[in-house]
């Protein structure tokens, strides 16, 4: 009989030969897959429609997949100007959110859901120009409740740190990407499903409530609390430590989507 410690690492070291591979930013594309679908669930019916025309511009199907739009324009030269807006590096002692101080000449992500947000919600402002917005929109906001996306200049949010995961070399930033995630996101679809069906319990209302850097806040305790770590051999302990932390940002970042793009687009704003 196998337990169910055994059965958990033979999972995770199975999930680990399959993603190895991929490449990874952000969440990683099932990720942010989840965030989509989960804020398309629960948007308001009077604001699919103007989102769904909005995808329509850009060729994306849904709003799960138009979140990995922009990673997928990753090595387009002519988005090369959207690189920092995938985070904000924050010290370890950080007393919140100035943005002269924070947030670089070339631009953060608290900055940029700023900005999007404010092209979306202009009925004047050109339907090609809204579109982009809300891709860029679904993508940060998923990527801000990754707490790596708020780390440390000095190591790039975890990229440069190396650590062994079940005897796989990576970096804390791809760990908590794609390896972390992988150990529960077999199947995606089906999982944002299930997340949002079961939300009715949660308090989705204190989740809507709060800013930008309100969730940067958040991301930023827990990067320190939960993801760095003095160990740089990590394992099944460690899994099982983070993952309701991560799942639980998933669901978080889906639902302020789904809140701030309701807000952005309601029928009154037009």
């Amino acid at each position: 009989m196998v337990n169910s410690s055994t059965a958990v690492t033979a999972l995770l070291v199975a999930l680990i030969l399959n993603c190895f591979s991929a490449t990874a930013w952000g969440w990683g594309e099932d990720g942010h897959r989840v965030t989509g679908e989960i804020a398309w669930r629960l948007l308001d019916s009077s604001v699919q429609e103007p989102v769904q025309e909005l995808l329509d511009v850009k060729g994306e199907g849904s709003l799960a997949e138009a979140a990995t739009w922009a990673d997928r324009i990753r090595g387009d030269g002519q988005y090369d100007w959207a690189a920092p807006l995938h985070y904000i590096s924050l010290p370890r002692h950080w007393p919140g959110y100035q943005p002269g101080r924070d947030c670089p000449e070339q631009g953060c992500i608290l900055e940029a859901i700023a900005k999007f947000r404010q092209i979306l919600a202009d009925p004047d402002a050109p339907q090609r120009e809204r579109a982009e917005a809300l891709l860029f929109i679904v993508h940060f906001v998923g990527d801000l409740h990754q707490p790596l996306h708020t780390g440390l200049a000095t190591d790039r949010g975890g990229n440069d740190v190396e650590v062994e995961f079940f005897g796989f070399g990576t970096n804390l930033h791809a760990l908590w990407d794609v390896f972390l995630p992988g150990g529960f996101l077999t199947d995606w679809q089906a999982y944002a499903e299930k997340q949002a069906a079961g939300l009715g319990k949660r308090p989705l209302d204190a989740w809507r409530r709060g800013t930008p850097e309100d969730w940067a806040a958040e991301s930023h305790q827990l990067v320190h609390e939960y993801a760095y770590t003095e160990s740089r051999v990590l394992g099944e302990d460690y899994y099982l430590r983070n993952r309701p932390i991560i799942e639980r940002r998933l669901q978080q970042a889906g639902v302020r989507l789904a809140a701030l793009l309701n807000n952005a687009l309601a029928p009154a704003r037009q």
